[in-house]
C-alpha cells in the first residue's frame, strides 16, 4: 500500500537562462574586439616596413641640392649672410665653392634606408640620378679623383648648407649616391623632406 507523500512535491523553479546567455554573450563580445584589435596592430605593423622606408619622387625645386667642387675649406664660424660662392655645414666648416655642376634637375629618387652591412644600424639617404645626371656625376668624380685635399672633395649642398663634402677617390658611376654619416632614422627623413621640399 503506498501513502501520499506527507509533503506534496512542489515543482521544482525553473531557473532562467537569461543572465547566464548575457554574461555568454559579453564574453563572446569581448573575445571579438579583442582578436579585431589583435589583427589591426599585426596589419598596421605589416603596412609600414621598419628598414625600408617608401621612396620620394624628385625634388620640387631643382635648386634644393647641389653637387659642387670644393675649392677651399676652413674651420671657423659661418658668416652672416653667407657670401655667394661659399657654404657652411653644421660643424662650422666654412667652404669656399665652385660652380653648381649638378642639381636637383638630374635627380629622380630620394629615398632613405639603413645601411647594408650596417651593425650600428646606420642610416642614409640615397639619390638617383637621371641618364644625364649619371653621366655628368660619372665625369665630376672622375676629374675630382684625380686632384689633392682639398680640391678631390665634392660637396653636396641641401639649402645652402653642406651636408657632407667626401674625398673622391674614384670615378663613381651608376647614378647612386648615398648620403651617410650618422644618421638616424628620423634625422635621414628630415634630410628627405629638405631635398624633395
Amino acid at each position: 500500500m503506498t501513502y501520499p507523500p506527507l509533503f506534496p512535491q512542489q515543482p521544482s523553479p525553473k531557473r532562467s537562462r537569461g543572465p547566464l546567455l548575457l554574461v555568454g554573450g559579453l564574453v563572446l563580445l569581448l573575445i571579438a574586439i579583442v582578436v579585431t584589435g589583435v589583427v589591426l596592430v599585426i596589419k598596421r605593423s605589416d603596412d609600414k616596413p621598419a628598414a625600408t622606408p617608401a621612396a620620394r619622387t624628385k625634388p620640387s625645386d631643382p635648386t634644393a641640392v647641389e653637387f659642387r667642387r670644393v675649392l677651399s675649406a676652413k674651420a671657423g664660424t659661418c658668416p652672416t649672410p653667407v657670401p655667394d660662392g661659399t657654404a657652411c655645414d653644421a660643424k662650422g666648416m666654412r667652404y669656399t665653392l665652385g660652380k653648381v655642376e649638378l642639381d636637383g634637375s638630374n635627380v629622380t629618387e630620394v629615398k632613405s634606408g639603413i645601411q647594408q652591412g650596417s651593425t650600428t644600424g646606420g642610416w642614409y639617404v640615397g639619390l638617383t640620378l637621371d641618364e644625364e645626371g649619371t653621366k655628368l656625376f660619372a665625369q665630376l668624380t672622375s676629374s675630382l679623383s684625380r686632384e689633392t685635399p682639398p680640391a678631390n672633395q665634392l660637396a653636396i649642398v641641401v639649402r645652402g648648407q653642406v651636408v657632407t663634402a667626401p674625398t673622391v677617390q674614384s670615378a663613381i658611376a651608376g647614378g647612386k649616391i648615398e648620403i651617410s654619416g650618422g644618421y638616424t632614422r628620423d634625422s635621414a627623413e628630415q634630410l628627405v623632406g629638405e631635398i624633395t621640399g
